[in-house]
């Protein structure tokens, strides 16, 4: 019997084992890819697929469609279009630009699906029978790099068998920082700090109120992560949008859209009338050479907390 109980045992600690590294990595995969919840110039819409429900933006033939994305990161498309019989041996082309520049176009073969649909509006006359909606093929997936800063992404359609393709994007970060560890970047003048407390990990964050700015200096060549939370306060839902510039020896370098959400795990240490939103990353590319850089804060009647991370091994860079 103790044979037994110690085989049995082993069984539950490997099934163990197996439910933490699922969980994990379930947990992991979340983290790593973001849908793109806000566009302009196409239709929300939603598209079953294997029985769930999945958000697409629906472009028009004629249309253009825009997307605010930050860098670095690897942003992925995935593209449906219309299908019927008729549409076999024919092909979707969407054409990108970044920042206005032309990016390339993606061009794939139409295919059936296995039972993707498009779902219509509840009060279409067919919402109710799922064998009526409108067919759509599979999915193709392309990816393109996004550099650093906020950047300006725009697809149009140039060919496809129906009036319209779907859209769904979804975003990466990549995050560049070599291994060894890394610092507190402090700012070159002292300015008001607070403590912030993350799973019971205390820092310490610069804060800046709307029109404040402050000043850094870094030696690259090298990045410097940058960890914002927005103070949030009762009034608060939802995201909220907000900006951060930062110039480079006095030249605008990077304009970054952000948009803060509420943290369960983020409060401030002494301070319980508000508290951090969840950390939004950039990162500051440094090129070679001793750099200045200013970053500014600009929206009217917040704060924001920042926390400046340099890698531990670019102190061996050498000032110039």
């Amino acid at each position: 019997m103790l044979k037994n109980w110690k085989h049995l045992n082993r069984r539950l600690q490997a099934g163990t084992l197996v439910l933490v590294a699922a969980l994990l990595l379930a947990g992991l995969t979340h983290a790593a890819w973001t849908t793109i919840r806000h566009v302009s110039g196409a239709q929300r819409v939603m598209a079953q697929v294997d029985g769930k429900s999945r958000v697409y933006w629906q472009l028009a033939k004629d249309g253009t469609m825009s997307a605010t994305v930050n860098g670095p990161a690897v942003l992925r498309v995935v593209t449906r279009s219309p299908w019927r019989t008729k549409y076999k041996d024919t092909q979707t082309r969407l054409a990108w630009t970044l920042d206005g520049q032309p990016g390339g176009e993606f061009a794939h073969p139409v295919k059936r699906s296995s039972g993707v649909r498009l779902q219509p509006a509840k009060d279409d006359k067919n919402a109710a029978d799922p064998a009526k909606w409108p067919r759509l093929s599979s999915s193709v997936t392309d990816e393109i790099r996004i550099p650093y800063g906020t950047h300006k992404l725009t697809f149009q359609v140039k060919e496809s068998p129906g009036d319209f393709v779907l859209l769904r994007l979804k975003r990466k970060a990549v995050h560049p920082l070599p291994k060894g560890g890394t610092i507190d970047l402090l700012p070159r003048e002292r300015i008001r700090t607070r403590d912030v407390s993350v799973a019971e990990t205390r820092s310490t964050y610069q804060v800046l109120t709307s029109g404040e700015e402050l000043a850094l200096e870094a030696t690259g060549p090298t990045v410097v992560k940058v960890i914002s939370r927005l103070d949030w306060n009762t009034t608060m839902a939802g995201r909220q949008k907000y900006q951060l510039k930062v110039y480079e020896d006095g030249t605008l370098k990077n304009t970054w859209v952000l948009r803060g959400r509420h943290s369960n795990q983020a409060v401030y240490v002494g301070k319980d009338d508000s508290t951090p939103a969840r950390g939004e990353l950039i990162y500051i590319e440094v090129p070679a050479g001793r750099h200045v850089y200013k970053v500014k804060f600009q929206d009217s009647g917040r704060e924001v907390n920042l926390r400046f991370l340099l890698p531990r091994e670019s102190l061996r860079n050498p000032g110039k």
